[in-house]
């Protein structure tokens, strides 16, 4: 019997796995088809836009009444299954679709927030089905066909929640457990890229450049590491200035979504190259920005990151990883103009992963990115160097603020001394 119900139970995972990664990549076909819908060329392109921002900031408005903030929180998400065993998943279907319409606004985001935030929403969903199962195997067993399928297929009930007694006790029990969740990503990213490739969606690989770097360009390593750094924390810093400044200034929700959009539209009409998430342009960064003047690279970029941090604070949500490494390597290739002796690709990347890492505080994230998808091929260990160097400073520092952070009563006497 114990076989068997292992068995059972892993197919229904990779069934339900396999659910999830199709609906993913319809979310990502969809908010793509309409993009490149509602942004066909056509002499009435600025009243179009007037009129679409109107109507997706009403949207904008109405849900978060409603529903809240659409994609849902990753922090809150995870707080709420640390507190519940389980997180509220009522509404990831339309989760997915109110932020396609979203960034068919052209919201400087992308759509990697609603992917991460609906896969973890699915998989704790996929958990509490298959944890049901599990608990009430004997039963399901023996009960009609029909009421079978009503258990395996309503996704609305037969859920059993996470509890500390469902937790594996043993070693082998856990490592069983992180085998079966890397099967059903791996299957449900299957999935994700089957649609993705049936729905003729250009490859995400977009290589900037062939870089010639040479051994005397590596003395320019950790200067550029470090310089991309502080350069990214400093913009990280602003943007969070910017961001009180929003919070601030525009208390009431409506003012908010309002301001949002003018700041969309006026992108539109002056810097449309900075809307969406910017993994839609990278092919510029390939191709004719490449002649373009370190003013107006730099320009872009800031104007780039003003326009992320207005729309994440204002109501237009959606990712800000490909944005920010959009914005990074632009920088980076104007950096890279004062730097002619050196391999251009090799500026542009250091820099990049550097900057991206400080501005998203996670250089996992930014380093790996740029090296699969942008990069050449002669950069990858390069750049995987710099993103080890990166992450392990980054580490190093939450240790170090960790043990050293004061106390509540100590900060208190600290701020009476002073």
């Amino acid at each position: 019997m114990q076989p068997f119900k292992t068995f059972y139970l892993f197919m229904y995972g990779l069934v339900l796995s396999a659910i999830i990664g199709v609906l993913l990549g319809l979310f990502y076909s969809l908010q793509s088809a309409l993009i490149t819908f509602f942004w066909q060329s056509t002499p009435w392109r600025i009243p179009l836009n007037i009129v679409m921002l109107i109507v997706i900031g009403a949207i904008i408005i109405n849900t978060r009444r409603h529903f809240g903030p659409l994609p849902q929180s990753l922090g809150l998400i995870k707080a709420d299954l640390a507190q519940t065993g389980t997180a509220n998943y009522r509404y990831v279907l339309l989760q997915m679709i109110i932020p396609a319409v979203i960034l068919v606004s052209g919201t400087s985001l992308g759509p990697e927030a609603t992917l991460v935030s609906s896969t973890f929403l699915y998989s704790i969903w996929l958990a509490d089905k298959v944890r049901y199962v599990a608990a009430h195997f004997e039963a399901f067993r023996r009960a009609p066909f029909y009421k079978r399928i009503a258990i395996l297929a309503t996704p609305h009930r037969y859920l059993t929640h996470f509890n500390l007694d469902h937790a594996p006790q043993t070693l082998l029990a856990r490592f069983k457990k992180q085998i079966r969740i890397t099967v059903y990503f791996l299957n449900g990213v299957g999935w994700f890229s089957a649609i993705f490739i049936l729905s003729g969606e250009p490859s995400l690989i977009i290589r900037i450049g062939q870089s010639n770097w040479t051994r005397s360009d590596l003395a320019w390593f950790l200067p550029l590491l470090i310089g991309g750094y502080l350069l990214g924390t400093i913009w990280r810093l602003a943007m969070i200035q910017l961001r009180k400044v929003i919070q601030a200034r525009l208390t009431n929700e409506h003012s908010r979504v309002i301001f949002g959009g003018v700041m969309i539209f006026l992108a539109s009409i002056f810097t449309p190259s900075i809307l969406f998430s910017g993994q839609h342009n990278f092919h510029l960064l390939a191709t004719v920005w490449q002649a373009q003047s370190v003013r107006f690279l730099i320009l872009h970029s800031l104007l780039k990151l003003i326009l992320l941090t207005i729309c994440l604070n204002t109501g237009w949500l959606g990712g800000d990883i490909f944005p920010v490494l959009f914005a990074s390597t632009t920088q980076a290739m104007a950096i890279s103009h004062y730097l002619p002796h050196v391999d251009r690709l090799f500026v542009i990347g250091i820099i990049a992963i550097s900057m991206g890492s400080a501005i998203l505080e996670a250089p996992l994230v930014a380093g790996l990115i740029m090296v699969i998808l942008f990069l050449p091929i002669n950069l990858l260990w390069l750049g995987l160097l710099a993103t080890a160097i990166l992450f392990g400073f980054q580490k190093g520092q939450r240790i170090y603020q960790k043990h050293h952070a004061p106390t509540t009563k100590g900060a208190q006497l600290h701020a009476a001394e002073s």
